[in-house]
């Protein structure tokens, strides 16, 4: 299922992936873009690498790669637990000029309903959309309908994967 909600023909689809609102991919660390930038590269979209640094007992997400400067930003991971490190990065996306900030990530944890954080008003409502997908119900059942969150279902592309393949 991973690999599937990383392709960009669904992400595409499902997320009205439209060249004017999405222009760059972002990746928030080398982990992520070794796993999956390459399957962004035949939508020729700029993409930007931030990792972790510490300084003492601060640790700081910075770009390492890439200029999101006047770009709208799409951050892409697996999963988000309480989302430190996918909020860091909007932020010093943000700073270096993105225009907007966007996430996507395939599985969303959010532990003690830590997606309140990322809601309009929360106090890391860095994102103009949050997309996710349905995979754990428990968890994307409870977020709200008019907010940031939009909840891709899987259950089509599950159905048509296990049929046509």
């Amino acid at each position: 299922i991973l690999s599937l909600v990383y392709k960009p023909p669904f992400l595409s689809y499902s997320m009205k992936f439209d060249r004017k609102k999405i222009d760059c991919v972002a990746f928030p660390d080398d982990g992520a873009a070794k796993r999956f930038a390459h399957m962004f590269a035949p939508l020729t979209l700029e993409l930007v690498t931030c990792g972790k640094t510490r300084d003492g007992d601060k640790r700081a997400i910075t770009v390492q790669d890439g200029n999101p400067k006047n770009k709208r930003v799409l951050i892409v991971d697996d999963l988000v637990q309480t989302g430190g490190t996918l909020y860091e990065c909007g932020v010093a996306l943000k700073a270096l000029g993105a225009a907007s900030v966007s996430a996507f990530v395939a599985h969303s944890v959010f532990p003690n309903e830590s997606w309140k954080r990322f809601s309009r008003g929360g106090d890391r409502s860095v994102f103009e959309k949050f997309w996710t997908t349905n995979s754990i119900p428990t968890v994307t059942n409870n977020l709200p309908k008019e907010d940031v969150f939009v909840v891709l279902d899987l259950l089509e592309k599950i159905v048509y994967d296990l049929d046509f393949r």
